[in-house]
């Protein structure tokens, strides 16, 4: 039975229809409140509505009926970050890597805590896991570097940045450090290439989510 209301769910998400969404959600809770995929779905479903207490209680129900099961950790960590509680986020991050030590999403989400926090090797540390368990992962080569950056490694720092935009060729944040780290070794030329090259990158999105959405 929840499955169906997984699947209903699932749909109303991509849409981001959240009433139909949370509803759906809810019901597949209900029909099978020993189903840690129902919650599962329930608690993406409240965060993406920005519901983060109620994902926040969800995830933990995941984790209470799959405690191996490392997505409904991160879910876990992702609502409490979302909630401003950091140490329970650090602490559910932690366990998401305990139960899946290869996920590279997990590792990105504690090297961000740890960036956030002032601890750039532990970021480092962190972000080295994370590209090197995933190394398509273009926001983890992007905040690689910028740990690198706050260490004062520049040339590691553009390294990673161009390790990003090779996964991913408009990442357009990619482009203002590679600015940024220009601008710090005085490359005027290159700094202003980076980013009016980051800028019209932007614009062209920008227009193009106008027109899906006018």
């Amino acid at each position: 039975m929840s499955a169906y209301h997984i699947d209903k769910a699932r749909r109303h998400l991509a849409a981001k229809q959240w009433p139909e969404a949370l509803e759906s959600a809810a019901l597949a809770a209900e029909k099978s409140p020993a189903d840690a995929n129902a919650w599962y779905m329930k608690g993406t479903v409240e965060m993406g509505a920005g519901r983060h207490a109620e994902a926040m209680k969800s995830a933990a129900r995941v984790t209470e009926l799959a405690p191996h099961d490392a997505k409904g950790w991160l879910l876990l960590g992702s609502a409490a970050e979302a909630g401003q509680d950091i140490a329970a986020a650090k602490q559910a991050y932690e366990r998401a890597i305990e139960a899946e030590p290869r996920w590279g999403a997990a590792w990105n989400r504690v090297g961000t805590l740890a960036f956030d926090a002032g601890d750039l090797d532990k970021a480092q540390d962190a972000f080295e896991h994370a590209v090197e368990c995933d190394p398509n992962h273009a926001r983890s080569w992007n905040n690689l570097a910028l740990a690198r950056m706050g260490r004062g490694d520049l040339a590691s720092a553009e390294a990673a940045l161009k390790s990003a935009l090779a996964v991913w060729p408009d990442y357009s944040m990619a482009y203002r450090n590679l600015a940024r780290i220009a601008a710090a070794r005085g490359e005027e030329r290159r700094r202003d290439a980076y980013g009016a090259l980051a800028s019209r990158i932007d614009a062209i999105k920008a227009d193009e989510e106008q027109a899906r959405n006018p």
